[in-house]
């Protein structure tokens, strides 16, 4: 049985502690008192306050810590100067972040008004039910959560809006619902604002988590964004969608807080039906994983709950849970293994399905050989949770198990077997895409160029996504 870690930092004042508990929306008594000493501390010390924006910009965290300065008094304390990197980088998401909300509007009228129900997911719903704040966090697209009956019509809602389609699919293949995939196509609106995150699931299907989204819908509750009649979730099933999101690497104080700041928030939160749909779920070991790690950043997660979480085998999850909390314990961070390897591996394949012919198809799969097989050995070290000063051997077996990380990193994901099916798939499109030397057929570029659409803007956009 794998037993829980206490993490304890050896540097309970580091700007680890400050960001992960001044990121919660309640504090206590104790949390605050430090927060005080904190700033006082670095009243004269310029570099010490920069270090600390760098930190939080480094984790993505300025634009809430800038907010939660300014609710606690805090920010009067820092130099000007770095009193507007925080702010300037702040504005800079609010605004995006308004942006995007503005052109939400457009097509949540018109599944308004076409009788598609749409529940808004994460982020998007989090700033106006937890954090009361739109420009708390940068975010890449706008996520919800339809009937997959009701694809077909989102679908030509955005064609009639004139939207980009990004990526494959752009020529209509993929009409219906996919029953391989939980989301749909994504596209960006013609003046670039909002990417669309149009899903009937909360996870993958091919991947070994099965939620019951008819039990979900039911326990849906009504909720008006800009006065637009839309659903949220219930807080059980938002915090199952953040378990089964959080990334085995890519997961810092940023990942954690939404679901902390859930459990601060939702005081009648029935934790007795969290456990039970999060074991029907066959998620256990995957929240036990995210609650550790969310504990390490706040302190918030029911010990009891917590307790009732403990896995009875293991696995991947918790075996890098086991090491991530070594890590942790001496390095006074759980955040240095952070990795979006996964992310690049999505690119990769994106990219892949963009082009036709064999050299332009052999490049990327090249790329993903490279990825999945022989990942660079900083990449290697942080797969494995190495600590501060490895040992040789530590090392040595770092990169000997890096293609097996990368690969129980993917299954994780989307499936092992579809992993192995995927791969191979990628493999035999890249020798039969010889015949389109011969064949014509219009590349996602080229269908850009017919409809006057900046390539560049749109290549620009999608390495933005992050």
């Amino acid at each position: 049985m794998v037993q829980p870690v206490k993490f304890i930092s050896n540097k309970m004042e580091s700007n680890f502690y400050i960001a992960s508990r001044l990121a919660k929306i309640y504090h206590t008594c104790e949390e605050a008192e430090r927060f005080s000493n904190f700033f006082a501390t670095m009243i004269n010390k310029h570099q010490a306050q920069v270090d600390f924006y760098d930190y939080c910009q480094q984790w993505k965290l300025a634009p809430w810590i800038f907010v939660q300065m300014q609710r606690n008094n805090l920010i009067g304390n820092l130099y000007d100067n770095v009193r507007l990197k925080f702010s300037n980088t702040y504005e800079r998401v609010k605004t995006e972040n308004e942006l995007r909300y503005a052109e939400a509007e457009r097509f949540l009228k018109l599944f308004h008004s076409q009788g598609i129900e749409v529940a808004i997911l994460k982020g998007n719903l989090l700033m106006h039910s937890v954090y009361a704040e739109t420009g708390y966090k940068k975010m890449n697209d706008f996520d919800m959560l339809i009937h997959p009956g009701d694809w077909p019509k989102v679908l030509q809602i955005y064609h009639d809006l004139n939207y980009i389609p990004l990526g494959n699919g752009w020529s209509g293949e993929k009409a219906k619902a996919a029953k391989f995939s939980h989301a749909g196509l994504s596209f960006i609106s013609a003046n670039y604002h909002c990417i669309t995150g149009t899903q009937w699931g909360l996870k993958s299907p091919t991947s070994k988590y099965r939620v019951d989204i008819e039990n979900l819908w039911a326990s849906t509750s009504d909720f008006g964004f800009r006065d637009i009649q839309a659903k949220q979730l219930s807080p059980e099933y938002n915090v199952l969608h953040l378990i089964l999101h959080m990334g085995i690497y890519k997961c810092g104080i940023r990942d954690c807080m939404d679901i902390y700041n859930i459990l601060l928030k939702e005081e009648n939160i029935d934790f007795d039906k969290l456990n039970n749909i999060i074991y029907n779920s066959g998620a256990n070991n995957k929240a036990w994983f995210t609650m550790q790690l969310t504990n390490i950043c706040s302190g918030a997660v029911e010990p009891a709950f917590l307790k009732a979480l403990t896995p009875k085998n293991s696995d991947f999850i918790t075996r890098r849970l086991d090491a991530r909390l070594k890590m942790a314990d001496k390095s006074g961070d759980m955040q240095h293994s952070n990795n979006d390897h996964f992310h690049h591996i999505e690119m990769i394949v994106f990219y892949f399905g963009l082009f036709n012919v064999f050299h332009k198809k052999l490049y990327f799969f090249v790329k993903l050989v490279r990825q999945m097989f022989f990942p660079p050995k900083s990449l290697a070290f942080k797969l494995s949770d190495l600590s501060e000063n490895p040992t040789l051997w530590q090392k040595v077996r770092a990169v000997i198990k890096a293609p097996y990380n990368v690969f129980a990193l993917t299954g994780e994901e989307i499936g092992t077997k579809i992993t192995f099916i995927l791969f191979f798939k990628l493999m035999i499109d890249t020798l039969l895409s010889v015949r389109f030397y011969f064949i014509r057929k219009e590349t996602y570029f080229e269908y850009l160029r017919r409809r006057n659409i900046d390539i560049a803007e749109i290549t620009r956009i999608v390495k933005g996504i992050e």
